[in-house]
C-alpha cells in the first residue's frame, strides 16, 4: 500500500508539471508580440538622402556639397584610380566623399551628420579622416612643382621681372 501512495504522488506531481507547462505554452502562444525590427530602414533612408542630393538638380547639389554631381563622380573616380579610397562593406566611396564635403562645405558637426546618415559619430569621424588623408595625398598628382626658369615674357618686361628675380 505504501508503494501505491508513492506511485500516486509521483503521478500527481507529473500531471501538475505537465499542466503547468501546457498553461505556460498557451499563455505564450496568446501573448501579443511587438516585432523587434527598426522603426525605420536606415540603409534605405541613407540612400534616399544621398540620391536626393545628387539627383534633384545641380543647384541643390552645389548648395549641399559645393560641387555638381558630375564633378563629384569624377572626384570619386580620381580617388579610386589612385588607390586612395576603397568602398567598405557598409560605406560606399560616394558616401565617404559626400559626408566629407558636407562637413567641409557646410561646416556641419559630426553629431549632426551622424543623425542624417544614421551612423555613429565615431564612424563619421573615422571616414572623414580617411577621406581627408586621401585628399591630402592628391597633392602629388595635382600640384606641380615650380620650375626654376622664369618665362621670357616676365624676364623681358621691366614691370614684372623685379618681383620674380631668383
Amino acid at each position: 500500500m505504501d508503494s501505491k501512495i508513492i506511485h500516486a504522488a509521483y503521478m500527481g506531481a507529473a500531471v501538475t508539471v505537465i499542466a503547468t507547462g501546457v498553461a505556460i505554452i498557451e499563455q505564450e502562444r496568446n501573448r501579443i508580440y511587438i516585432p523587434r525590427e527598426p522603426r525605420i530602414n536606415a540603409i534605405a533612408q541613407r540612400e534616399f538622402y544621398i540620391d536626393s542630393i545628387l539627383n534633384r538638380d545641380d543647384r541643390h547639389c552645389v548648395e549641399q556639397i559645393r560641387m555638381k554631381p558630375v564633378v563629384l563622380y569624377r572626384f570619386c573616380d580620381v580617388l579610386t584610380s589612385h588607390d586612395l579610397l576603397r568602398s567598405t562593406q557598409n560605406v560606399s566611396i560616394r558616401e565617404h566623399v559626400i559626408v566629407f564635403l558636407q562637413i567641409i562645405g557646410q561646416n556641419q558637426r559630426f553629431r549632426f551628420i551622424s543623425g542624417v546618415y544614421y551612423r555613429f559619430v565615431e564612424t563619421i569621424h573615422r571616414y572623414f579622416r580617411i577621406v581627408l588623408k586621401a585628399v591630402l595625398k592628391l597633392y602629388k598628382h595635382l600640384i606641380k612643382d615650380p620650375e626654376d626658369t622664369v618665362p621670357a615674357e616676365i624676364m623681358t618686361n621691366r614691370r614684372f621681372y623685379p618681383y620674380f628675380k631668383v
